[in-house]
């Protein structure tokens, strides 16, 4: 994919985490010019002053993906390119942990204009703090940027011990777009308040684990997302249009309308040496700025010179539909805010009229949330995480069919999958996340969600027999006969699994307490997964098994009215119901349980379902509602099998329309905290698609 080029990195640098180097070299005319790049962790590209583009797209540990630029449109007869790798060289669940490099080579035809190993140079790039806190844990850094610091000398590149094996670019390229607001919601000024109480940090851990990759707090001086929490703000003015003058104390804050994911970015200029923070959010209530519960720390902070015009711009994208820029130090006139998108390119998407305002402000908002969470690899959000989880990948996977009719985003998000060697990953068992790390387990091997892996099984099988039916299955042989002969380690007397190890998930609701011992739900679900197997690669005992476990957790799950969720054993090692009902277990069950609902056996289960499960309450049965994740997912999926088109939509619309109106997205629980912006609830839109359509085939 190089003619010349060589991966490069700064010497005695390569296990710095947080490095960030600016490697540039001058060019002339750029007609006609092609740029091919890859880098870890990731880059962005300027010609001159000109933003070009942010990359690569993520791919499996040892790989990389290679991205083709044309630079025709940028420039004149003499040309500075200039490309930007950050190395985060940490643990994280958005990336696999690795040294870094670039490889560059600009090219007009079979000419090579310019490449690593010979004409860039690299510089530190001294403005971008390296001794900062995490971002999130599943992310990497936060930024802190000085551009008072002077600038570091270029020095020569020397060979980089990370070579990768190249790879294609598959995903489509990423959607820019500069979207500003013209004017700032509210202006007012700030003060410290020692009474206001304050998060030290906002992660999902307690702490960031050294081996996962953290400063020190010695070593960290700028705490901006601590900073931002204890100042009291006063509102003086609204709707007020740039330009707008900011003296120290004083904010002006800023609303979207909608969760816009990208790169954050200030237009403005000092007469004076200024320290800025830009704190964001996808939601606030009211006039006051606050962080939602997303376990992040939404902040970007800029020192900039007496005398700086320009744009300031974060590294890395973000998501947010309220921000606010705080003055700390100084004084600016900020001339705009705005943000450069990056997202899925949605010309060609499929576009729906719906009667209904509220479905179509739906479908609205799950091509947004789609949009936001399908650039190179389908994310579960676009903020705190960015992390490809499997079984969210199920449902996305069906969107993006739904939408453009093929999944290239999916066939990069399998191929990923493909290519892992994770060697601390049980043999058989994929990561729950991928490319990411993750954490071991006591015993040694990976962290890991063996549904997810279910999931997979059931993902690949409609990817190659619906959505991509020209793939070849046997790519995907090794990782289903693997998985399968993984779990079949845990089938006890009765056929079932028992005891999986690691972190059994079944949704975010309490019928996640109920999966040890045997898990019903679980069970259900394998029982799909082996008959995916065998439509897949023809092994009819797979086939004689599912059914035999359909059966049997059938028979020993129902109880006459619900299926229950779990079976522990006694003192006597004796199997006994507990009790433990979720809604979820029931869609579990009419899913993948081979269950036929209008036998007279399941009646009141069917007026359970049909009622939205409203009459379990009545009942004085313990039944655990479902939460939005996978339980939401997994009843929708239920009301399209059963033909309940109308009852389907009428939920819809109760459960998403307020998300859409809130964020102009769909989000990760049913509650306001987590992701407004999740990337599975873009199913919605599927789901909705095919029970209006089905409807008017029956009218």
């Amino acid at each position: 994919m190089f003619k010349q080029a060589k991966p490069v990195w700064l010497q005695d640098k390569e296990k710095e985490m947080n490095f960030a180097v600016s490697f540039e070299a001058d060019v002339g005319a750029l007609r006609g010019t092609v740029l091919h790049l890859t880098a870890a962790t990731f880059y962005r590209v300027f010609v001159n002053s000109s933003f070009v583009a942010f990359g690569p797209a993520r791919t499996a540990k040892g790989y990389a993906r290679v991205d083709v630029l044309p630079l025709d449109a940028y420039g004149g007869e003499k040309n500075r390119l200039r490309i930007e790798v950050i190395s985060y060289n940490c643990s994280s669940l958005s990336t696999c942990r690795q040294t870094g490099f670039l490889c560059a080579e600009l090219r007009r035809g079979e000419e090579v204009l310019a490449c690593t190993g010979r004409d860039f140079k690299g510089r530190v790039m001294t403005e971008k703090l390296q001794h900062v806190e995490r971002f999130s844990i599943q992310r990497h850094f936060g930024e802190v940027w000085d551009l008072t610091a002077p600038a570091a000398e270029e020095i020569p590149t020397v060979p980089a011990s990370n070579t990768p094996v190249f790879l294609p670019r598959v995903a489509p390229y990423p959607h820019y777009e500069d979207i500003w607001l013209g004017k700032a919601s509210l202006r007012g000024s700030f003060c410290y308040d020692e009474a206001m109480e304050y998060k030290k940090n906002n992660y999902s851990w307690k702490e960031v684990p050294a081996y996962w990759g953290r400063f020190e707090e010695d070593e960290i001086f700028e705490k901006p997302f601590r900073w931002v929490q204890q100042q009291a703000q006063t509102v003086t003015d609204r709707q007020v249009k740039f330009p707008i003058v900011l003296r120290e104390g004083q904010f002006a804050m800023l609303d979207f309308s909608a969760i816009q994911c990208g790169f954050l970015q200030l237009a403005l200029s000092t007469a004076e040496e200024a320290d800025i923070v830009v704190a964001f959010s996808e939601y606030c209530d009211g006039e006051a700025f606050a962080f939602t519960r997303m376990n992040c720390q939404n902040v970007v902070e800029f020192t900039l010179p007496e005398g700086y015009e320009g744009i300031a711009r974060s590294f890395e994208p973000y998501t947010a539909r309220f921000a606010t820029v705080m003055v700390k130090k100084g004084a600016v006139a900020l001339l705009d805010f705005g943000i450069k998108t990056f997202e899925r390119e949605m010309k060609g998407a499929r576009q729906v009229s719906f009667r209904d305002p509220v479905h179509a402000g739906i479908y609205r908002a799950a091509l947004r949330t789609f949009a936001h969470n399908a650039v190179d690899l389908y994310s579960d959000c676009p903020s705190r995480e960015r992390a490809g989880w499997l079984c969210d990948s199920y449902f996305t996977g069906t969107a993006e069919h739904h939408f453009f009719g093929k999944v290239p985003v999916e066939d990069a998000f399998l191929e990923n999958y493909r290519l892992c060697k994770d060697p601390i990953m049980p043999e058989g068992m994929l990561p729950m996340c991928y490319p990411a790390d993750v954490r071991p387990e006591a015993d040694g091997t990976g962290h890991h969600i063996p549904q997810w892996c279910m999931w997979y099984v059931l993902e690949v099988k409609e990817y190659l027999t619906v959505r991509n039916t020209a793939a070849d299955p046997e790519l995907f042989r090794p990782t289903v006969e693997g998985i399968v002969g993984y779990l079949a380690k845990f089938e006890n007397s009765d056929g079932l699994l028992e005891d999986l190890p690691s972190w059994n998930f079944v949704e975010w609701s309490d019928a996640n307490k109920w999966t040890k011992n045997v898990n019903y739900p679980t069970n259900f679900l394998y029982a799909a997964v082996l008959l995916a197997a065998c439509e897949l690669y023809g092994d009819t005992t797979l086939a004689e098994k599912a059914r035999r476990i359909q059966q049997r957790t059938a028979e020993l799950s129902f109880d006459g009215e619900l299926f229950t969720d779990n079976a522990v054993r006694d003192e006597n090692g004796v199997l006994q119901n507990t009790g433990n009902t979720s809604e979820a277990g029931q869609y579990y069950a009419l899913l993948f349980g081979n269950v036929d609902l209008d036998a007279p056996l399941y009646s009141k289960l069917k007026k359970h379902v049909l009622s939205g499960c409203k009459g379990v309450a009545e009942s004085g049965r313990r039944f655990v509602p479902v939460n939005a994740f996978i339980g939401l997912y997994l009843r929708l999926k239920t009301l399209l099998q059963l033909e309940q088109y109308q009852l389907l939509l009428d939920e819809v619309s109760y459960f998403f329309g307020g998300m859409a109106q809130k964020t102009g997205t769909l989000w990760e629980y049913r509650e306001m905290k987590g992701s407004f912006d999740h990337g599975f609830a873009s199913y919605a839109a599927y789901a909705m698609c095919v029970a209006l359509e089905r409807l008017q085939k029956q009218q």
